[in-house]
């Protein structure tokens, strides 16, 4: 069975942005600047979606004629640009999976607004299929449950981030075990490390961020 995967490209310095590899089937959601860079590596461009006030009049130009179907918003609105892209992508029933290409942005308020959507009742149900991926980190979601996690290449960092009460965390295969803690508030257990290729992780109750970083 082959996996759908929707490509969120959000906009990044072009020396700092991280490129999608769309198989045929897939989903490229070019958000306001994101547009722009993806054309700028050739990588074609399903939906284009924004205020587009971070472009150019000429690169608005080229954006209408090359990408078909343009959806442009007020700047003034309630939801940003990254909200929205990621509800139509929750919104297509035959997506499997999330991910969203720089998402961390030059600003900490853009940052926070892209994690902060995982507490969003109506994107409830792609948190565990969200993938935030820019130069530096790799960041999924989980719920309670058992895992086996794989080292990326590249990442020699491993963070925990309790994004609500979780009870009984239990890490092994790291550098810093945990054994069956629990915790009533967010806590951010940072800087862990990889003692071998894989790590198992698991928990009763909550939500949980894992995130793969480097120093790059």
């Amino acid at each position: 069975m082959k996996i759908k995967t929707a490509h969120i490209v959000l906009g990044a310095p072009i020396e700092q942005a991280v490129f999608p590899s769309p198989k045929k089937n897939d989903m490229v959601i070019g958000v306001d600047e994101g547009a722009i860079l993806c054309l700028s590596r050739d990588i074609p461009v399903t939906v284009a979606i924004g205020d587009f006030d971070s472009v150019t009049h000429e690169q608005k130009i080229k954006l209408d004629a090359v990408i078909s179907d343009i959806h442009e918003f007020a700047s003034e609105k309630d939801e940003t640009d990254a909200e929205i892209a990621l509800e139509m992508a929750v919104a297509d029933e035959t997506v499997d999976e999330i991910i969203v290409y720089n998402w961390s942005g030059g600003r900490i308020d853009h940052m926070l607004s892209v994690i902060y959507m995982v507490y969003q009742p109506k994107l409830e149900n792609a948190v565990d299929r969200l993938t935030l991926l820019d130069k530096s980190n790799t960041m999924r979601f989980y719920r309670a449950g058992e895992y086996v996690l794989n080292k990326e290449e590249g990442r020699d960092y491993l963070s925990f981030l309790t994004m609500t009460t979780v009870r009984q965390l239990t890490l092994t295969g790291v550098k810093y075990p945990v054994h069956q803690v629990s915790y009533s508030y967010p806590r951010a257990l940072i800087s862990n490390e990889f003692l071998k290729g894989k790590c198992h992780f698991s928990f009763k109750e909550g939500l949980v961020a894992v995130i793969q970083s480097s120093d790059n």
